[in-house]
């Protein structure tokens, strides 16, 4: 092993310790993604770039160099279950910058009782059954959960709730995800009972399921609602399915604007299309244009190419703040642009105000709904 190797190999473990040790005495966490990507030489640009792009679409969270073309990127407070969802859209805008993806990917947390080796095997285990697969699938787990492995996965789930009974519940309302912290007072033979917060119990009378995640759990699990107990406060789960993907996946919120909000995609000085928002969230904007319009688009092949969407916003005090944001095609669907945005922090800070309070209004509309 030559000099250069070693020192890198002890400069990981260093960083990689004092992240342990800092989330044992913390008592914080953080999610841990072995990602492996060959750098072709001659190609060292795009290497570059592609390593900045996940800096930044991660926050600046830390990246190291394995060897033989693996990479360790850390998820500061961050379960499995959201780092999945961050790595899938990540590989999604990697997929519109760079027209390929990221492959072999494991990803797992930190445990209390994790030294160094545990904590490189466990993700180690990951990216290789990653490795070894015909498809493009992301391999994860915890120290108490492998979603791969054969065991009675409601056995699993005794197990852990025994360990912890915290949950959180979620809903959507109007497009809008709902989640509270609920803690389970029983599970038997796979029939769960959660106590909830009374004011809260009309809401879950007229739902026929919930979604529940749990930070032991990398998957979010679906289950029908079968009782609600009102005397008791209690909620009665069953029919519990572990999912891969659910609406409440979504790391951001999506709203549909009460006000007309006009917007332009361009490339370069060249207007490509205008419409209305019929949809909005920090990472993916729905326009709604003609026909017209829409077959031109499909004509020129400008799908994985950049653009830029320009639109203005209404604040609190309804004055209109102009955005101008870097997106790319996602797809398009009936008369309906859909495209991925890269919003810089300020226009990132002026979308999610505008959510905030889209959502707040509908909230306050469900809250005299029940208290009708």
């Amino acid at each position: 092993m030559n000099r250069e190797l070693k020192i890198n190999n002890y400069l990981n473990r260093g960083i990689i310790e004092a992240n342990l040790n800092f989330a044992k005495e913390n008592r914080s966490f953080f999610s841990l993604i072995k990602f492996g990507y060959q750098m072709d030489e001659d190609d060292a640009f795009t290497f570059k770039n592609l390593i900045s792009f996940i800096h930044i679409y991660t926050d600046f969270s830390p990246i190291l160099y394995l060897e033989n073309d693996a990479f360790l990127l850390f998820l500061k407070d961050t379960k499995v279950y959201q780092a999945k969802a961050i790595i899938n859209k990540l590989n999604h805008q990697i997929g519109n910058r760079f027209d390929f993806e990221l492959k072999n990917i494991g990803i797992t947390i930190n445990s209390e009782e994790d030294r160094y080796k545990s904590l490189m095997d466990r993700v180690d285990k990951y990216f290789i059954m990653s490795k070894l697969s015909s498809s493009k699938k992301i391999f994860y787990g915890t120290v108490d959960f492998d979603y791969y492995d054969t065991m009675d996965v409601m056995k699993i789930f005794k197990n852990i709730f025994k360990k912890s009974n915290k949950i959180s519940l979620n809903n959507i309302y109007k497009g809008i995800p709902l989640s509270e912290k609920a803690s389970i007072n029983g599970f038997s033979e796979g029939i769960m009972q959660v106590k909830i917060k009374p004011e809260k119990l009309p809401f879950y009378q007229k739902e026929k399921f919930t979604f529940i995640q749990h930070d032991s759990i990398p998957d979010i699990i679906k289950a029908d609602i079968l009782k609600v107990d009102t005397a008791q406060q209690l909620v009665i789960l069953g029919n519990l399915e572990l999912l891969d993907n659910s609406p409440v996946a979504r790391s951001d919120i999506r709203v549909e604007p009460k006000k007309k909000i006009r917007t332009i995609l361009t490339q370069g000085h060249k207007r490509l299309a205008e419409g209305l928002i019929s949809s909005i969230s920090e990472s993916s904007i729905s326009i709604e244009s003609s026909a017209s319009q829409i077959s031109d688009i499909l004509q020129q092949n400008i799908f994985h190419k950049e653009l830029e969407v320009k639109f203005q916003l209404p604040d609190s005090k309804n004055c209109y703040l102009p955005i101008k944001i870097k997106s790319y095609i996602f797809s398009i669907v009936d008369n309906r642009i859909i495209i991925t945005i890269s919003p810089s922090a300020l226009e990132k800070t002026r979308i999610r105000e505008y959510i905030q309070r889209q959502q707040t209004e509908l909230l306050m509309a469900l809250k005299q709904e029940l208290q009708k």
